[in-house]
């Protein structure tokens, strides 16, 4: 069964698991021998209904062995629950929460499962294999001339043997694997694929075909990926499972690697009733609408059938079709939860914001598509993340432009944001996992990833105090036009560079401004959300820019207006020059929609001004064909 290592809730000495769970709203907190009479709210009576269907459903549809684990677990749930005391004039004003609480409860009878969907293949899929022991003590042992190979084709399949815990493994496939950022070569930290069924069929180690070691050159506390699979399953999610390594290569101590289960069939099979189904991996890059390549599956090699139908239903024009249409051809619910922690854990190179580590399988039980998510060794870096960005997948970006949607996305954000997020319980995790890998590690090595963790766990923290501020305050409103020009306001910096700025100020000349200073890399920006009903719009504004030197990679250098995820932007200032006017035209193609509008500079020196009373929204006449303006 899966190991969700977020639930127990634990004392302020991260000792044992108490019987009540943490609050957001600063109540005190029950003493540990405190028990409550019997008023239970109404909130409580539906999460026993709720754990009620739970186990029919699982009843009919799984084992018997998991039926009896999730009937198991109701009366302890309940009567946790019903051990808090709560008074009749307070059972009023608590409903609300209540009812929020008993759906955080219900989760938990979920979470008993959350990995189980295929139990009987449990056993086969490396049960018992994560969580203990904490670290797994893995030796490579690869030939000189094997050792060369993937010097020069770092990604092609070599046998090596294997060694860990007393046991040998003959032939194993290794490959390095890693992107830009994390990719290191055979005689320094590799990240490494181990396929043990590569040359050796049938051949598994403690249940498993294929583990990843990465070596987290990108994620100093070793933790992120793993506290990222364990939110994800606790929400439903599937997604691979996570331990820790400490990895040799041919005698070469390498250290510390986070273990990975890898995307086989085994994986299918514990979370799908047919592992049978088209796996794909994304590429280059790639959305859906691009090809992807198939790793699993018993069609033909290219099938991509089931990715065309999802990109058909995406760029639907007529909004409750298309959200008719995704519901054939999407698992909207499992979706709208990726989503959700997609935005929550700040999986900014997940897919909703980068279009990158994810992975589709298409589930021919229901003949619907799930996406999987991966990559999570970047989590929470930006703690002033949108809970409800501009998004760049298409798929989300077609689900947030339905209403339905939104508002099925914005529910299950904050179901999902009350059950889970408590900063309290996941810095808990964090400092417990850092305990776990203590015994492992040498003094300088724990030393240094306390210190990371550390930082995690304030990362964790300040990120629930701006969800919560977040969810707290209004809607984006629509503007107010005189004579189709709406003024525009509620600036907010966004990714400020470390050794840069971000001003509210007065510019040289006297104007008030909205004032970029850029360091070595710098994609830093002002922006404000508003919402706008169907029809073509026009952005303008003055800039001034002062020593602005491009970056040198990319695209879209120097300071530019722009509206997020349009294709459309103004023109690009580099240099030194006056006040130029900048605009850019684009077009709302639904009844309505929410945007963010943009005040960007990308570059690696210099700084850029914009004036603030200039920077107005012009809505242009119906039927005016879209031509975008660039002032130069």
């Amino acid at each position: 069964m899966a190991r969700c290592g977020i639930i127990p809730v634990m004392d302020t000495n991260g000792q044992s698991p108490i019987p009540w769970w943490c609050s957001r709203k600063n109540q005190r907190r029950p003493d540990r021998q405190e028990r409550g009479p019997g008023l239970m709210p109404r909130g409580l009576e539906i999460m026993r209904e709720n754990l009620g269907m739970v186990q029919f459903a699982f009843f009919r549809g799984r084992s018997v062995l998991v039926s009896r684990l999730v009937s198991s677990l109701a009366p302890p749930i309940c009567t946790i629950a019903e051990s808090l005391r709560v008074s009749a004039p307070q059972q009023r004003a608590l409903s609300c929460r209540w009812v929020r609480w008993g759906a955080m409860l219900s989760f938990v009878g979920l979470f008993a499962t959350a990995m189980s969907s295929a139990p009987a293949n449990e056993a086969s899929a490396g049960a018992g294999f994560f969580g203990a022991p904490a670290v797994w003590r893995i030796q490579i042992e690869l030939t000189p001339g094997n050792l060369d190979s993937l010097s020069v084709e770092s990604r092609k399949y070599i046998p090596a043997n294997v060694r860990a815990r007393g046991e040998f493994f003959r032939d194993v496939g290794v490959h390095l694997k890693g992107s830009t950022g994390s990719f290191r070569s055979i005689d320094n930290k590799p990240s490494l694929t181990l396929d043990f069924e590569r040359f050796n069929r049938g051949q598994r180690f403690r249940g498993l075909q294929k583990i990843h070691l990465n070596n987290s050159v990108e994620d100093a506390t070793y933790l992120k990926e793993q506290l990222g699979s364990e939110l994800f399953c606790a929400a439903q999610v599937p997604v691979p499972r996570v331990a820790h390594a400490l990895v040799e290569l041919n005698g070469r101590q390498l250290g510390l690697y986070v273990l990975k289960e890898g995307f086989t069939e085994d994986f299918i099979g514990r979370h799908f009733e047919r592992a049978d189904g088209n796996l794909y991996d994304n590429q280059e890059g790639h959305d859906v609408n691009l090809p992807l390549k198939r790793h699993l599956g018993s069609g033909a090699t290219g099938d991509q059938a089931g990715l065309q139908r999802l990109t058909a239903a995406a760029v639907e024009p007529d909004l409750a079709r298309r959200w008719e249409r995704l519901r054939q051809i999407l698992d909207r619910d499992r979706f709208l939860s990726f989503m959700a922690m997609e935005m929550m854990i700040c999986h900014w190179d997940g897919y909703c914001l980068g279009r990158n580590n994810f992975r589709l399988y298409h589930d021919p039980g229901t003949d619907r598509i799930v996406f999987l998510p991966s990559g999570m060794d970047q989590l929470f870096a930006k703690a002033d993340l949108p809970w409800k960005p501009d998004m760049a997948g298409l798929v989300a970006r077609a689900v947030m432009q339905v209403p339905e949607g939104r508002q099925q996305y914005a529910a299950r954000f904050e179901s999902l944001f009350d059950a889970l997020f408590v900063s309290e319980r996941l810095t808990n995790r964090v400092n417990q996992l850092v305990a776990e890998l203590r015994p492992f590690l040498t003094n300088t090595d724990y030393n240094k990833i306390h210190r990371e963790a550390a930082g995690l766990c304030r990362q964790i923290q300040e990120r629930e105090i701006n969800l919560r501020t977040q969810l707290d305050g209004p809607e984006p409103a629509f503007p107010e036009f005189h004579h189709e020009v709406a003024s525009l306001a509620g600036w907010k910096p966004v990714d400020e560079p470390a050794r840069g700025r971000l001003q509210e100020t007065n510019s040289p000349d006297g104007k008030a401004a909205l004032r970029i200073v850029a360091d070595s890399t710098t994609a830093a920006s002002w922006r404000t959300t508003i919402r706008l009903h169907r029809g073509s719009y026009r952005i303008q504004g003055a800039v001034q820019v002062m020593g602005v030197l491009p970056l040198p990679f990319g695209k879209h250098h120097g300071a530019s207006l722009r509206v997020a995820a349009k294709d459309q932007r103004s023109a690009n200032l580099v240099g030194t020059g006056a006040w130029r006017s900048l605009a850019t035209q684009f077009e709302i193609s639904v009844p309505e929609e929410e945007i963010v509008i943009i005040c960007e500079l990308r570059a690696q020196a210099g700084e850029a001004w914009f004036d603030k009373s200039s920077l107005v929204l012009i809505r242009l006449p119906e039927g005016q064909a879209l031509a975008v303006s660039r002032e130069n």
